[in-house]
C-alpha cells in the first residue's frame, strides 16, 4: 500500500524522514607522524697529497635515533689544507597518499627537518575521514548532528539498513479501515534502508542529502504490506571552523523533506526543520597529555511536520474516520510538529568508537489538530488528554563505528531501544518501535591532493669553531644581620632586558652567560624589604675582547670564531674542554656578589566585623578584646558599622571576645599568620527577655537543647546562643564553684559507643564554655551514655528527650 491511503491493494510511495541529531568526531592534528629523514654516512676527511694523516682514530658520529628531532646531519671535519669537498649530494622527493613521480631536490645548507604545519594539517585531514553520516545524511552519530564536519574538500557516502520483527507491538485493540476491531496480537516485520551523501566545501559548511525506503508488514493490516519509497531529505549545516586546542564548537542546520505520495510529491506535504547543535571534543587538545578520548554533544531542533496532509483525501473518503494505528506507523504519518532534543557521547578511539545517545520528539500542535474521540481509531488517545512521557516518541541508541585498515572506510552497528510511544499511543503521533537494529557501511574521500616530502640531507665539510668563553655571576641572598640564606627570592636585572632568577634552597643563584660589564640587581622575597646589589665582570683583553684559545689574540688562527686545527682541543684560555671556566664545565664564576635583605616584623593583622546573629545587622560600639597565645590582652571599641582592626598581632592562636549592650558575650578563636591579614566575623546573640537558662539549687536547667551533628560531638551553629547563655549564667553566679556537664544518649547503638559519644559531647560543651571565659577549674565533664534515661526509649519522641546535656551543680 502506498502513502495514498485507499481501499485498494496497489502499492504507493511516501515517507517522513524525521530529523535526528548526530555528532561526528573532531579529528585532532599531530596524530600521524611524517616519515623520518635519512642521513647519508659521514664523509671521510680529505687529506692533501703527501700530508700525513692525524694520529689516533678520527671522530665518529652517532646515527639519528628513530623519531629523534631532525636537524642538519653531523659534518666530518676537514684536515688543514685539504682540497675543497666535492659537490653536494642531491636529495629526492617521495610521496605518500597521492603519489607523484620522483623529482630531484636540492636543499639549502640550513634546511630544517622539524615537523611543519603541513604535517599537522595532513594528520587532521586524515583523521577527519572518520566523520560519518547520520540517518539524515549530516555528519554525526546515528541521529545526533556534530557541530563540525570533515576537512574542506572531503565527501562521504553511506548505506544503512534497519530491521525489526516482533508481535503484540500495535495490537490488540486494533481497528481496520472498515471499522472492524480485533483483540488479537499482531505480527510486525519492518525493513528499511537509506542512502546518504554529504560534502564539506568550506571549513564552516556542509551539505547533505539522504533517500529513505521502508517496508512494513502487519498481520492485522489491510493491506498487510505498507511501503514508503523514495522520501528525500536534504539540508545544509553551518558550524564553527576547526581550531586547534579548542574543545567547544557550535552550529546550526536547516533541512527540508520531500514526501512521496500517489501522483508525485505534494508541496503541501513537504516538511522542513531547524536545528542547533553543540559539541565538546576533549581530544582536540594540542598537548597529548591533556587529551581525553571523549566527545559529548547536544542537539535542539524543531520539525515543521506536514506528513498528515498525505492522508487527508483518504480520511475524507472514509467519512472522516481516521487512518488506523497500523497505517499511521507503516506510512510514518504525524499530524503535529515536534520539538526535538538529544544528548549523546562517543568514545574517541583509533579503531572502534562506541557511542550512546538519547533523543526525544515532544509533540507541538501547531496545526491545531482536533482529536475527535468519536472518530479516532481504537486504542489511541489524544494529545490534549493523554500527553506524557509514555506517549512521547523517544529512544536510546547504543552503537559503535569501526574503522579498519583503509582510510575512509567505516562500518556501523547500532541498537535503537524505544523509551516512549512504544505501547501507549495518541492519534497525533506515529508509534515508536520497541527496538530497531541498524547496520551499514560508509566511505569518505579527500579530493585535495597532498604530497609528503622525504628530505635527504647533504654532508658538507665545515671548519671547526672554538667555543666562546663563558662569563657568569654567582650570587647568594642572605638575611641582613644573621647571614641566613633566603630561598625562593626573586633576583631581577636593573635596566637590562634579561631573564631574572630565583634562589635555590641555599640562597644561591647563577646568571646565564653575560658580556663583560657591571650588572645591578633588585632582590625581593616575602617577609623582607626589597634590596639591591651589583657585580662587575671584568674585561679580558684590549677593547673588551676575550683572548682566543692557547693565548691567541682575536682574529688570529685558532682564536674564537676562527677555524680550529683538526684533532686539537678547543678550550678558552688554553684550557681543555670541561675545565673550569668553560661552558658546561661548572667552572669558577667571573664575579660573585652577596645580596642582603632586611627582615620585616613577623606579625599579622586582624580585621573583623560584629553582626547580629538573627538579623545580620551591624552591631556598633561594642567592646572587643583580643588575647594572644601568651595571655596578653588588648581592648578597643568597634566603630558604628561594627568594624574593628588589631595590628601587629604575634603569630599563633588568639581569642577575640565582644560585648555589646543587650547582647550576650560572643567569642571566637583564630590563627594569626605572620605578614598577613586575617578576616573575622563575630555573631552576637541578643540577651533573651525570658532566660533559657534557669539556675536552681542543684542544676542549671536548660529550656533549649544543645544540638550536635549526627553521630558527632560537633556543636551545631544554632546552639551558639544557648552556650552563650550558659556562660553568662556561670559568670553571673560566682557562688557556683563546681559544676558537672553531663552527656546522655538514647539506646540507639552499642553501650560502649554511646558512652564514648556522650563523653565527647560533654567535653565539647565544657571547651565552648571555657572559650567564653568560664574558669576551667569550675567545670568537669562526664558522659553517662544510655544509662540514665529520663523516659523509656519506646518512641522517637522519648529518644529525643533522652539525648540531652545537663549541667548539675556540685558546689
Amino acid at each position: 500500500m502506498r502513502r495514498s491511503i485507499g481501499i485498494v491493494t496497489g502499492l504507493g510511495i511516501a515517507s517522513l524522514a524525521a530529523p535526528r541529531a548526530a555528532v561526528a568526531q573532531q579529528p585532532y592534528p599531530g596524530q600521524v607522524p611524517g616519515p623520518a629523514p635519512i642521513y647519508p654516512q659521514p664523509q671521510q676527511p680529505v687529506y692533501p697529497q703527501g700530508a700525513p694523516p692525524p694520529q689516533g682514530p678520527g671522530p665518529s658520529y652517532p646515527q639519528p635515533a628513530p623519531g629523534a628531532p631532525v636537524g642538519p646531519a653531523p659534518q666530518a671535519p676537514a684536515y688543514p689544507g685539504a682540497a675543497p669537498a666535492g659537490p653536494a649530494v642531491s636529495g629526492s622527493v617521495a610521496a605518500t597518499g597521492f603519489r607523484v613521480a620522483p623529482t630531484p631536490v636540492t636543499l639549502p645548507e640550513d634546511a630544517s627537518e622539524t615537523p611543519t604545519d603541513d604535517d599537522e594539517n595532513r594528520a587532521y585531514r586524515r583523521e577527519s575521514l572518520k566523520a560519518a553520516s547520520t540517518l539524515n545524511g549530516a555528519t554525526g552519530l546515528l541521529r545526533l548532528y556534530d557541530a563540525g564536519s570533515g576537512a574542506p574538500g572531503t565527501f562521504r557516502f553511506s548505506l544503512i539498513a534497519s530491521y525489526f520483527k516482533g508481535s503484540g507491538f500495535l495490537c490488540p485493540t486494533c481497528e481496520d479501515p472498515l471499522g472492524g476491531q480485533s483483540d488479537q496480537s499482531d505480527k510486525v516485520t519492518r525493513a528499511g534502508g537509506l542512502v546518504a551523501i554529504s560534502a564539506t566545501p568550506l571549513d564552516f559548511l556542509e551539505a547533505y542529502l539522504s533517500v529513505h525506503t521502508t517496508a512494513t508488514s502487519d498481520s492485522l493490516g489491510t493491506p498487510q504490506l505498507l511501503q514508503v519509497l523514495g522520501d528525500t531529505n536534504f539540508g545544509v549545516k553551518a558550524f564553527m571552523p576547526h581550531q586547534e586546542d579548542s574543545i567547544f564548537s557550535a552550529g546550526g542546520a536547516v533541512e527540508g523533506w520531500l514526501l512521496n505520495g500517489t501522483g508525485g510529491v505534494g508541496i503541501d506535504s513537504a516538511s522542513f526543520g531547524l536545528r542547533g547543535m553543540a559539541t565538546a571534543d576533549f581530544t582536540n587538545r594540542k598537548n597529548k597529555a591533556d587529551r581525553l578520548p571523549l566527545r559529548a554533544m547536544l542537539n535542539i531542533g524543531y520539525l515543521f511536520d506536514n506528513s498528515g496532509n498525505l492522508v487527508n483525501d483518504v480520511e475524507a473518503e472514509r467519512g472522516g474516520h481516521r487512518i488506523t494505528r497500523i497505517e499511521r506507523f507503516g506510512l510514518d504519518i504525524n499530524r503535529v510538529d515536534s520539538l526535538q532534543i538529544g544528548l549523546g557521547a562517543e568514545g574517541m578511539f583509533d579503531i572502534v568508537r562506541p557511542f550512546l545517545e538519547w533523543t526525544i520528539d515532544v509533540p507541538v500542535n501547531r496545526q491545531n489538530h482536533v482529536c475527535d474521540t468519536s472518530l479516532r481509531a481504537a486504542g489511541d488517545g489524544c494529545l490534549g488528554e493523554n500527553a506524557g512521557f509514555s506517549t512521547t516518541p523517544s529512544r536510546l541508541d547504543l552503537g559503535a563505528r569501526v574503522y579498519p585498515w583503509i582510510d575512509g572506510l567505516g562500518f556501523i552497528a547500532a541498537l535503537d531501544i524505544g523509551t516512549g510511544a512504544t505501547s501507549s499511543f495518541i492519534e497525533e503521533v506515529r508509534p515508536e518501535l520497541p527496538w530497531n537494529l541498524y547496520f551499514g557501511v560508509s566511505f569518505a574521500a579527500d579530493i585535495v591532493p597532498h604530497v609528503e616530502v622525504k628530505r635527504v640531507m647533504v654532508n658538507r665539510p665545515v671548519a671547526r669553531v672554538a667555543p666562546k668563553p663563558s662569563h657568569f655571576i654567582q650570587g647568594v641572598v642572605v638575611e641582613k644581620g644573621s647571614n641566613t640564606p633566603i630561598p625562593d627570592a626573586t633576583v631581577r636585572f636593573d635596566g637590562r632586558n634579561l631573564t631574572g632568577m630565583v634562589t635555590m634552597t641555599d640562597g644561591t643563584f647563577r646568571t646565564a652567560d653575560l658580556d663583560p660589564g657591571t650588572y645591578s640587581f633588585t632582590v625581593t622575597s616575602s617577609g623582607y624589604r626589597d634590596g639591591q646589589c651589583s657585580a662587575t665582570i671584568p674585561f679580558d683583553g684590549a677593547n673588551g675582547a676575550a683572548p682566543g684559545p692557547y693565548g691567541a689574540q682575536p682574529g688570529t688562527p685558532g682564536a674564537y670564531g676562527q677555524p680550529q686545527p683538526f684533532g686539537q682541543p678547543a678550550g678558552p684560555y688554553g684550557t681543555p674542554p670541561g675545565a673550569p671556566g668553560t661552558p658546561g664545565g661548572g667552572g669558577a664564576p667571573s664575579a660573585t656578589v652577596s645580596c642582603e635583605l632586611e627582615a620585616l616584623p613577623k606579625v599579622g593583622n586582624v580585621n573583623g566585623t560584629l553582626r547580629d546573629a538573627e538579623t545580620n545587622a551591624a552591631v556598633g560600639g561594642a567592646s572587643v578584646k583580643i588575647t594572644d597565645k601568651l595571655g596578653r590582652s588588648l581592648s578597643l571599641t568597634a566603630d558604628a558599622a561594627g568594624a574593628f582592626r588589631f595590628e601587629n598581632v604575634p603569630p599563633g592562636d588568639v581569642k577575640i571576645a565582644a560585648e555589646a549592650p543587650g547582647y550576650l558575650l560572643g567569642v571566637i578563636e583564630l590563627e594569626v599568620k605572620s605578614h598577613g591579614d586575617i578576616t573575622a566575623q563575630i555573631s552576637l546573640n541578643k540577651r533573651p527577655k525570658t532566660p533559657n537558662v534557669v539556675v536552681t539549687a542543684k542544676e542549671l536547667k536548660l529550656k533549649k537543647e544543645v544540638h550536635f551533628q549526627h553521630d558527632s560531638a560537633e556543636i551545631l551553629p544554632d546552639s551558639a546562643s544557648i552556650i552563650d547563655e550558659i556562660a553568662d549564667a556561670m559568670q553571673s553566679h560566682t557562688e557556683i564553684t563546681s559544676a558537672e556537664i553531663q552527656g546522655h544518649t538514647d539506646d540507639s547503638g552499642t553501650p560502649p559507643y554511646n558512652l564514648r559519644l556522650s563523653s565527647d559531647r560533654a567535653n565539647a560543651v565544657r571547651e565552648a564554655l571555657i572559650l567564653r571565659g568560664v574558669d576551667a577549674n569550675r567545670l568537669t565533664a562526664r558522659g553517662y551514655g544510655q544509662d540514665k534515661p529520663l523516659v523509656p526509649n519506646t518512641s522517637e519522641a522519648n529518644k529525643a528527650r533522652n539525648r540531652r546535656v545537663q549541667i548539675m551543680i556540685q558546689k
